[in-house]
């Protein structure tokens, strides 16, 4: 079964949330249980 769709706002918060935090993507997509490979798709 797929998970909801995040709306592109809510993955720019995401991302900037991310970026802002000091860890690594791959860290902080393991905090947050976000797939890194969903949140890659999310940066393109």
């Amino acid at each position: 079964m797929r998970s909801k769709r995040i709306p592109a706002e809510e993955q720019y918060r995401l991302i900037m949330e991310c970026r802002q935090s000091g860890l690594t993507d791959h860290q902080w997509c393991v905090e947050h249980d976000i797939k890194p490979g969903t949140f890659y798709n999310w940066v393109k």
